[in-house]
Order: structure tokens, then C-alpha cells, then sequence
């Protein structure tokens, strides 16, 4: 039996992790400008990399298309969006 409100709270965990990930990534980004550290500067890239796949339909064209970019401050992100969520 799932608990009322419980697509309320699955709701904000998204928002809790979509923010963890947003503010990790810049984060990260500015940790490895300033810090010559390889645990700072490499990043994970997953998704589409030789370009968007294309299908020709005749009356329109889809492109698909996604990329991941994982890095540490994103990972951190994620783990403190989960922590402020399990505390609210």
C-alpha cells in the first residue's frame, strides 16, 4: 500500500536531485579551473557522442539526442541532494 503524498515526495526528491546535480556540476567545474587535481578535472561523458540520431519520417525530420557529463561534483551533488532529502 503506498502512502498518501507519496508522488508529492517523489516529486521533491527529483527536485532535490535535479538541483544537487546542477549546483554539483558547477561546482565541479570551478573546483577543476582553479585545482590542477585529476579527481577534479575528469569528467564521464555518456549519450550520444558521433552526433543527435536522425530519422527521416518524409513529412518531418526526429533528431534524438542526449549527453550525460559526469564529475566529481556532480556525484557530490547528487549525494547531498539525497542527504537534504531523507533530513526534510
Amino acid at each position: 500500500m503506498m502512502k498518501r503524498g507519496s508522488s508529492r515526495r517523489g516529486g521533491i526528491l527529483c527536485l532535490f536531485l535535479l538541483a544537487g546535480i546542477i549546483i554539483g556540476s558547477v561546482v565541479g567545474r570551478i573546483l577543476a579551473a582553479y585545482f590542477d587535481i585529476p579527481l577534479f578535472t575528469q569528467s564521464l561523458e555518456i549519450g550520444t557522442k558521433e552526433g543527435p540520431i536522425v530519422l527521416d519520417l518524409q513529412i518531418m525530420d526526429l533528431v534524438l539526442g542526449i549527453t550525460f557529463t559526469i564529475n566529481f561534483g556532480t556525484v557530490l551533488g547528487v549525494v547531498l541532494g539525497l542527504i537534504f532529502y531523507f533530513r526534510s
